[in-house]
């Protein structure tokens, strides 16, 4: 039986990785999964239309929370940019190696 890991786990396991590859070095990533891993399921259908596993868009959408990220998503000259579209114009960005 092929068991699919759900999206915290996913995130427990690999975004420290995530982090240090896009240069954000926290020790705290399990706080950030908590305080904001639920705030994406709003874009789960639009990031899987686009091709990206739900885990590996809700891992880029963690980083909009810190800088230089931040700077582009949610602390723009001019203002707001959508976050999921963001992730998802983004992907290959973070992710390079996975196809889509």
């Amino acid at each position: 039986m092929n068991k699919q890991i759900n999206h915290y786990d996913w995130l427990d396991e690999n975004l420290p990785d995530v982090f240090k590859k896009a240069g954000i070095h926290i020790d705290y990533h399990q706080g950030v999964i908590t305080a904001h891993g639920d705030k994406c399921y709003g874009y789960k259908s639009q990031w899987e239309e686009a091709g990206i596993p739900f885990e590996h868009g809700v891992a880029i959408y963690l980083l909009t929370y810190f800088n230089p990220y931040a700077s582009e998503v949610r602390e723009t000259e001019n203002g707001w940019v959508e976050v999921g579209e963001w992730v998802a114009q983004n992907y290959k960005r973070f992710f390079p190696n996975e196809n889509q």
